[in-house]
C-alpha cells in the first residue's frame, strides 16, 4: 500500500492539477467566444457549449483511466484485485432479468421530468412560471414548464425589491416543496441527477470499475457542502454571482436553444461529469440546493423506514447508497432512518435482501418495500459467475 501511495503522490496529484488547469483555461477561453451570449438562438450554436463540455470531460476521463491503469499495472496485487472486481457486472444486476418495477418507474419519471423542464413550454404552448420548485433547472431557459427557485435563492438580495406578497409566495412554495417532496426532487426530478445517473450507467455499460468513498472521505465532504451552501445563499450579498460557477447553467438553457457562456460553470460541469463517471451522484454529495432541502427532512412526507428486527446487518444498503449514508445500516432502534443526505433514490431498498426490512413511505403509507425475490432475481447470474471466479482462483493458487 505504501508503494501505491507513493505512486499516487508522484503521478496522480500533478497530473490532476495539470488536467484541471488545462480544462479551466479552455473553459475560460471558450467563454470569450462571440456566440456565447445569452439569448435565443436559431443558428445551432447553442449546443456547442455542451459538446465542448462533453469533449473535455471525455478527455479527462480517459486521462484518469490511463493513470489508474498505469498504477494498477505496476502493482500485481492491485491488478488482480481490479481484474476480479471488473469481471463481475457492476451494480450486481443482470440486464434483462429485472422486471418492470419501482426503479423502472423512477427512470421514466426522471426522463419525463428532464424533457418537461427543458422543453415544457414548446410542448404545451405555455408554462407555469408562477410555480417555483427548488431544483437545479436554470431559469435562463425560457421554455421550462415551471420556474426554479434556485435563482432567487442564489440572489437573496433581490428579495429587498420584492413585495411582501411575492416574498410570501416564494417562501411558501419553498416550504411546501420541502414538506411535500423533500429530496424526492433530487432522486426523481432533478435534471442534474439524470445526467449523473446516465454517466454512471455509461461506466457500467463499459464495465469500468468505479470509485468507492469510505466513511472518512464522506465526513470530509461535510465542510465542502456547508461552504457551497454559504456561497450559494450569500455570494450575492458581496457582489458575486453563484450562477457563474453553477454547472446547471451550462446544460438546460443550451439544450433548449439558448446561448450560454461556459466560464467557470463550464469547468464545474466538466468536473461533475468526470466525478459522476467514477462515483455515482458525485455532485449530489456536495450539492448546496439539495442539502438545503435536506435540512428540512424532518418535516418531509417522504420517509425511509427500517424494520430493525428484519435487518440482518449485511451492509448491502450502505454499499448501494450513492450518498454513503451509514446510519441506514447501523441503526438498530429507530424505525425512521431518513437523513438530510438521503435523495430518495430507493437504491438501498432495491439492494436489500430481506423482506420489508427497508421501505419508502409517503405520509406514513409504505409504497415501496424491500423484497428478497426482487433482490435474488438480479443476483443469480452474478452468484454463479462469482463461484466460477473463486474456483478458478483456487485452482491457480494450488498450481
Amino acid at each position: 500500500m505504501k508503494k501505491i501511495y507513493l505512486k499516487l503522490r508522484k503521478i496522480f496529484t500533478p497530473t490532476v492539477i495539470v488536467i484541471c488547469g488545462v480544462l479551466m483555461l479552455l473553459s475560460l477561453f471558450a467563454g470569450n467566444l462571440v456566440f456565447y451570449a445569452f439569448g435565443s438562438d436559431d443558428s445551432g450554436y447553442a449546443i456547442t457549449p455542451v459538446l465542448i463540455i462533453l469533449l473535455l470531460a471525455i478527455i479527462g476521463i480517459v486521462l484518469c483511466l490511463w493513470l489508474r491503469r498505469r498504477i494498477v499495472r505496476n502493482d500485481p496485487v492491485m491488478g488482480r484485485f481490479a481484474a476480479e472486481r471488473i469481471s463481475l457486472k457492476p451494480g450486481g444486476t443482470v440486464k434483462g432479468q429485472r422486471k418492470f418495477g419501482f426503479m423502472t418507474i423512477r427512470w421514466m419519471i426522471m426522463l419525463i421530468s428532464f424533457f418537461a423542464l427543458i422543453y415544457g413550454v414548446k410542448w404545451l404552448g405555455q408554462g407555469f412560471g408562477n410555480i417555483e420548485l427548488p431544483i437545479f433547472a436554470c431559469p435562463i431557459n425560457q421554455d421550462q414548464l415551471i420556474d426554479s427557485s434556485c435563482y432567487t435563492l442564489a440572489h437573496l438580495n433581490s428579495l429587498v425589491g420584492m413585495s411582501w406578497s411575492e416574498i410570501g409566495i416564494f417562501l411558501g412554495s419553498l416550504l411546501l416543496s420541502i414538506v411535500v417532496l423533500g429530496r424526492f426532487i433530487c432522486g426523481f426530478l432533478c435534471p442534474m441527477g439524470l445526467i449523473q445517473d446516465l454517466t454512471h450507467e455509461t461506466r457500467q455499460g463499459l464495465k469500468i470499475e468505479g470509485l468507492s468513498f469510505n466513511e472518512k472521505l464522506y465526513s470530509r465532504l461535510k465542510p465542502i457542502k456547508w461552504t457551497l451552501l454559504l456561497l450559494f445563499l450569500g455570494l450575492s450579498f458581496v457582489g458575486g454571482n453563484f450562477c457563474n460557477i453553477c454547472p446547471a447553467i451550462t446544460v438546460s438553457p443550451a439544450l433548449a436553444g439558448f446561448k450560454v457562456s461556459l466560464f467557470l460553470s463550464g469547468f464545474a460541469m466538466i468536473v461533475v461529469i468526470i466525478g459522476s463517471f467514477f462515483k455515482r451522484r458525485f455532485f449530489c454529495n456536495i450539492c448546496p440546493l439539495g442539502y438545503l432541502i435536506g435540512l428540512g427532512h424532518r418535516i418531509s412526507l417522504f420517509r425511509i423506514k427500517k424494520d430493525c428486527q428484519a435487518c440482518t446487518e449485511c451492509g448491502a444498503c450502505y454499499e448501494a447508497c450513492p450518498m454513503g449514508i451509514k446510519t441506514i445500516y447501523t441503526e438498530r432502534e429507530k424505525r425512521d432512518v431518513t437523513t438530510a443526505d438521503c435523495i430518495m433514490c430507493g437504491e438501498c431498498i432495491d439492494k436489500c435482501p430481506e423482506n420489508k426490512a427497508l421501505a419508502m413511505s409517503f405520509g406514513g403509507l409504505r409504497f415501496y418495500k424491500a423484497s428478497r425475490k426482487t433482490f435474488m432475481s438480479g443476483h443469480k447470474k452474478n452468484e454463479k459467475r462469482l463461484k466460477r471466479l473463486i474456483r478458478k482462483r483456487e485452482k491457480n493458487e494450488s498450481n
